[in-house]
């Protein structure tokens, strides 16, 4: 034992020297190990950075600086194959309604489910990217040919036309798409993008659902429109707009017991400018809130006037669809009765019949509302879209306004017209029958039972004053057949 001694203590720094190599070993993987982690959980975080800079954080599709790098992509490798490239620009039809009705929340589900299905349609090479709020854009690589962009516009059309389940509840969504296609329409990137945009527009004058490939021609019609919208801008600014009323008869008692208040433009070196030459600009730019409140005013502002000066007077005053969801709407025209003092039930608010079907239980409640301020209800263009008069009934309508069209051929359309008056009347709605211009259709409504008529037989739109003229004239005929 005492023989080993010498050679154990000789080992013993030997055996401290490999204990404390090893010990720093494992102390260097430990922090080599530490490193990795570190290093792997930077790149994460670096990779998540970049997703957020390039990626829109609801729909989790590319966003408008990733779209731009794939555009540059995809141009330059069209470039070096000689092939096309298209650019999709896509607009979800009402879709500030969706939010207006159902809620923020529901828009944010349309919006993923939307985004969901635009991927279905494309291929791995192709890039769906969101523009911001309800615009989507989808760049298509590789074509041939500038129909296989608008076969793809056609498939994206036919997805979406598929009810979307929100809150459990089918919702019917649509969509609007513009084509532009490098380099038959363009080979400037951001002048593609305004192409297929302005193609996208024009598709929604189309209608829901619709898709458009650009044309020059569109250019034009955008400029023209901006120019044109800039005038009624200022037109709102400098009170060159005016009101007329047209006379509405009514058949009975034959007096004239209601107007239809009618907006026109009296331009300082047109003269005055009729609504089919500018309400279709209006009516799709924010202006038509100002302007739509400034023809509730001024007609209920009239009506005050006609009653101080003796005469019981209805109104009838048109709601655009921009107007009726607008949050304010039943506020805005509970304050102009409040601050004239004039109750609402001298005030008919006519809206379309497409609006009823569209978004129903929003326009229910919305209607509602308008009842509670006393204010009748009108369906104007009765007949030209799917609404029936029992479908009428829910929503508390109290008159139908048959469509010109059916007045025009009231040979024709005889067994139409006196089917809507009869039904109307048994369910307590009156019925009005626009665009009379002819004595025969004046006595062919009224042996039919019709409540009041319009049109041009009775009188065209007129000034205040002129109405009030006319109002004396037929007051001094009733005077002399009673006497």
């Amino acid at each position: 034992m005492n023989s080993l001694w010498p050679v154990m203590a000789g080992m013993a720094p030997c055996l401290l020297a490999l204990y404390y190599g090893q010990w720093q070993a494992r102390g260097l993987r430990a922090r080599c190990v530490q490193l990795q982690a570190a290093l792997a959980a930077q790149r994460d975080t670096e990779m998540r950075l970049d997703f957020i800079a390039h990626h829109d954080s609801l729909t989790g599709l590319p966003n408008r600086l990733q779209l731009q790098l794939q555009l540059e992509h995809g141009i330059a490798y069209a470039r070096r194959h000689d092939s096309l490239l298209a650019v999709l620009f896509v607009d979800i039809d009402h879709f500030k309604t969706i939010n207006d009705t159902l809620g923020h929340d529901a828009g944010d589900q349309v919006l993923v489910q939307f985004a969901q299905r635009l991927r279905q349609c494309v291929r791995e090479v192709d890039t769906v990217a969101r523009q911001g709020g309800d615009e989507f854009i989808v760049l298509l690589t590789e074509l041939h040919n500038g129909a296989d962009a608008q076969q793809v516009a056609e498939k994206i059309m036919r997805t979406i036309a598929e009810p979307f389940t929100i809150n459990d509840a089918p919702l019917e969504v649509a969509a609007s798409i513009g084509v532009a296609v490098y380099p038959d329409d363009d080979e400037d990137i951001e002048a593609l993008i305004e192409k297929a945009d302005l193609a996208m527009y024009a598709a929604k004058q189309r209608g829901k659902g619709a898709s458009q490939r650009f044309l020059p021609s569109m250019q034009a019609k955008a400029y023209s429109r901006l120019i044109l919208e800039a005038a009624l801008r200022h037109a709102l600014e400098h009170n060159e707009f005016i009101l007329t009323y047209q006379p509405r008869l009514d058949l009975k008692a034959q007096q004239i017991t209601g107007v239809k208040a009618l907006l026109r433009w009296q331009h300082p070196e047109l003269g005055v400018v009729m609504p089919l030459d500018f309400l279709p600009v209006l009516e799709q730019s924010a202006l038509i809130l100002p302007v739509g409140a400034w023809v509730m005013s001024t007609a209920v502002a009239q009506v005050r006037r006609w009653q101080e000066q003796g005469h019981a007077l209805t109104v009838a005053v048109h709601l655009s669809a921009r107007q009726f969801f607008n949050k304010d709407i039943v506020q805005t025209l509970a304050s102009i009765l409040d601050k004239a003092g004039v109750a609402g039930n001298c005030i008919e608010l006519e809206i379309a019949e497409a609006m009823l079907i569209d978004k129903s239980q929003h326009v229910e409640d919305i209607l509602q509302q308008f009842k509670r301020l006393g204010v009748r209800i009108a369906i104007s263009d009765f007949g030209t879209g799917y609404a029936s008069l029992g479908y009428l009934r829910r929503f508390a309508v109290d008159v139908v306004k048959i469509d010109k069209t059916f007045v025009d051929d009231l040979s024709r359309d005889e067994a139409m017209v006196r089917s809507i008056i009869e039904a109307a009347h048994a369910q307590n709605m009156q019925v009005i029958a626009a665009g009379v211009e002819t004595g025969a259709q004046l006595a062919q409504l009224s042996a039919m039972g019709c409540d009041e008529v319009f049109g041009f037989y009775i009188s065209a739109a007129v000034s205040p004053e002129e109405l009030e003229a006319l109002l004396a004239v037929r007051q001094q005929r009733v005077a002399l057949l009673t006497s």
